[in-house]
């Protein structure tokens, strides 16, 4: 048996010995669901330690009675490869997509068997991102990720999956008519969340404020960018992430000309925009932001 199953089967006999069901173990769903169990159980994902702590404290049981003599453990050259992944920015750029979508497959190749299923969850949420940044036609968030979607609003700290998963729908909000209660829901959440020690998750906090904004940018909601932007001017000065910094001002340029018709404030916006990231030395946000000042006429 593979060490999946034998820890699925220890937690479905200690389940079971204690009297629990599924469902009253999970309880209202906000740390575990009730079809992750069953995949755990059924040894098809291998859990976080995070999950298994969890599992062992509603059991009262030990951790090491879960693990059944097995451990976990991922390769170091995994975390090597993540860390490229997140910090690979593509800008809509056709090469870097692909090359970002290689680098996804490269992960899954080398790693599927070794990682737990926060991992591999947060593998599928980037590599439909980027199918869907590339094709345009991935199924909608909300339906591919049904469980982990309406966890959203059950929780009030999110992970950095919860925050991937807002991302990806706030990215197909942007090409069709979207609901407008629910978004904004999910814009409050994550406007209260805190800044972390995490590095993934203060990335990808102004990943998923972007998403958003580009959302409002998209359907000409100018008066909503700015709060959104503000609070990235906060989180890249604390987190010293200052290559995101040309995003937030071109967002600020887009308010101030569309929002409060202020061309002088926009114009100083897309200067400082560019001179960032002529300094920062990438072409393809350098473009990037040429062509939105020409769509704006500044």
């Amino acid at each position: 048996m593979s060490v999946k199953e034998i820890i699925g089967k220890t937690i479905r006999e200690e389940r079971e010995k204690k009297g629990f069901s599924r469902e009253s173990l999970c309880g209202g769903e906000e740390e575990l669901t009730v079809r992750q169990l069953a995949r755990i159980e059924l040894g098809q994902s291998l859990p976080s330690l995070i999950k298994l702590e969890y599992i062992a404290q509603v059991l009262d049981i030990d951790l090491a009675t879960l693990l059944a003599g097995e451990s976990i453990s991922i390769p170091d050259e995994y975390f090597t490869m993540k860390y490229q992944l997140f910090k690979f920015p593509t800008y809509g750029d056709e090469e870097r997509l692909a090359k970002k979508i290689q680098m996804v497959e490269d992960i899954y190749e080398k790693y599927f068997d070794y990682l737990p299923e926060e991992e591999l969850y947060m593998l599928e949420l980037v590599d439909n991102t980027l199918d869907y940044r590339s094709t345009g036609k991935t199924a909608a968030a909300e339906d591919v990720f049904e469980d982990f979607f309406k966890q959203l609003f059950l929780k009030k700290y999110y992970t950095v999956n919860d925050l991937l998963l807002i991302s990806y729908y706030a990215l197909q909000c942007q090409d069709k008519d979207y609901d407008r209660s629910l978004l904004k829901s999910l814009e409050i959440k994550v406007l209260e969340q805190e800044i972390s020690g995490d590095e993934y998750y203060n990335a990808e906090i102004l990943g998923v404020l972007t998403a958003i904004a580009g959302v409002y940018l998209d359907h000409a909601e100018y008066s909503h960018i700015k709060r959104l932007s503000d609070r990235m001017h906060v989180i890249i000065a604390e987190t010293q992430q200052h290559s995101v910094k040309p995003v937030g001002l071109v967002y600020d340029a887009k308010y101030y000309l569309y929002a409060e018709h202020d061309v002088e404030k926009a114009k100083k916006c897309y200067d400082l925009a560019l001179l960032l990231a002529q300094n920062f030395g990438d072409p393809v946000l350098v473009s990037n932001i040429r062509m939105e000042r020409e769509i704006d006429s500044i």
